[in-house]
């Protein structure tokens, strides 16, 4: 291995591709969604053909027995919240440290999001961050999986047990993970995946969502499956006499996304499988390397998922340099490692102001509002984190290049610091 960087002229270490396309579309995906044209099978009203199946198989899976695909993660999310009956001003503790559609329904209710702060390592909401934010008006808890590490799940439980609050799972990151070997989807009250063209378990859009409780399940159709489908499910006496109407929206999930997800599904646990593979070598490889923590993966994580590889970096070790120019330097090596660029949502205008010009989120008593430096951890997780793509088939070659890029620039951190002494003098 040369031991110039790349970056300052040297031969860069990473020759292997390192193209990621995702999802891998093969002839039988291509068969089912085709079948389903040459039919004019393109359109449902109720609980059938591809839409009831997936439906059965993600119930069968996580062991609840009601599910209800959307349009959207997004839509499932509404669906969800507005299942859980939340009233003009409840408040819904969240992460701050998500992607937005985990909390901008809340608003669509009228419901107030109360932002927590994440754990330093994984990103993941904080259990002992939740206990402190509840107020008389809580009624729900949110947790995000994120990237695939499973929340700590048993003082969130506990927590939302002993206070009479209900939880959220939002498992768009996390499809078929585990936390102590029970799957994640259902062990809070209701769960949502989404199925967007990124996700381990792709439509190219749509979402699901799964519960227990028949209440939440009603409202749901209700909220976006009127007439048909809400004829078919909506059975209790508070709700049967609504299902005509439903309540104004329609997320039914087109035909064509349910088939192209059914097929994914089916090859769920070899995504896993091989994302762990190369993942698990890669965080190996990572491990020790001055400036580099590997992605966490605690204890009561038993199945890890991986929709992201984020590790964390720290320029302690590497003498103060920057992760931009890390970053940099990785590149000029061939590394396929870019920054992380999600902001944490109290960092975002609409969480920092009371009024956002429209008036439409301003009316509710009670918002909160946040500053930078609220949420420390997630801040600093936000500044730290590195994404490599989620290689999924075998590739030990590439991940071995990486590895070697990592050691190069770690190690070459002075040549760096001088180059940028030399130029900024």
């Amino acid at each position: 291995m040369g031991s110039k960087l790349a970056l300052l002229g040297g031969v860069p270490v990473v020759t292997e591709p390192t193209n990621f396309e995702w999802p891998p579309i093969t002839p039988q995906d291509v068969s089912v969604v085709t079948k389903l044209l040459v039919r004019g099978e393109i359109s449902y009203y109720g609980r059938e053909g591809e839409v009831a199946a997936l439906e059965a198989e993600f119930s069968s899976r996580i062991g609840v027995p009601f599910a209800l695909t959307c349009s959207s993660g997004t839509a499932a999310l509404h669906s969800a919240f507005f299942g859980l009956g939340l009233e003009t001003g409840d408040e819904v503790i969240c992460p701050t440290f998500t992607f937005l559609s985990t909390v901008m329904p809340l608003f669509v209710v009228n419901a107030l999001p109360v932002l927590v702060d994440c754990e330093p390592d994984t990103g993941n909401i904080d259990p002992s961050n939740i206990e402190a934010a509840i107020t008389p008006r809580t009624k729900a808890i949110v947790v995000v999986h994120l990237n695939g590490h499973v929340c700590d799940m048993g003082p969130i439980i506990d927590i939302a047990r002993r206070r009479d609050l209900k939880v959220v799972e939002d498992c768009s990151h996390a499809h078929g993970a585990t936390w102590n070997g029970a799957e994640v989807g259902g062990l809070g009250d209701v769960s949502i995946f989404s199925l967007q063209g990124s996700k381990l378990v792709a439509a190219g859009q749509g979402g699901i969502l799964l519960t227990s409780d028949r209440e939440i399940f009603e409202r749901a159709v209700l909220l976006g499956h009127f007439r048909m489908r809400a004829f078919e499910d909506v059975t209790s006496d508070s709700y049967r006499p609504f299902a005509a109407t439903g309540y104004g929206l329609n997320y039914r999930m087109h035909p064509l996304a349910a088939a192209l997800a059914r097929r994914q599904f089916e090859e769920l646990d070899k995504y896993i499988e091989g994302r762990n593979a190369n993942l698990g070598d890669l965080t190996k490889g990572l491990a020790g390397i001055p400036g580099v923590s590997p992605p966490a993966h605690k204890a009561f994580a038993t199945r890890h998922s991986y929709y992201n590889y984020k590790p964390l970096y720290d320029e302690e070790p590497l003498d103060g340099l920057d992760r931009k120019l890390f970053i940099k330097a990785l590149r000029a090596e061939g590394a396929p490692v870019e920054e992380s660029t999600s902001l944490p949502l109290h960092l975002e205008t609409l969480f920092q102001v009371k009024d956002d010009g429209s008036r439409t989120y301003g009316r509710i008593s009670g918002r909160r509002v946040y500053a930078p430096g609220t949420f420390p951890n997630s801040e600093i997780y936000a500044r730290r984190a590195m994404r490599i793509p989620p290689y999924t088939e075998p590739r030990p070659r590439l991940i071995s290049q990486i590895v070697e890029a990592f050691e190069k620039v770690s190690r070459g951190r002075g040549e760096l610091l001088d180059h940028i002494r030399r130029n900024s003098a």
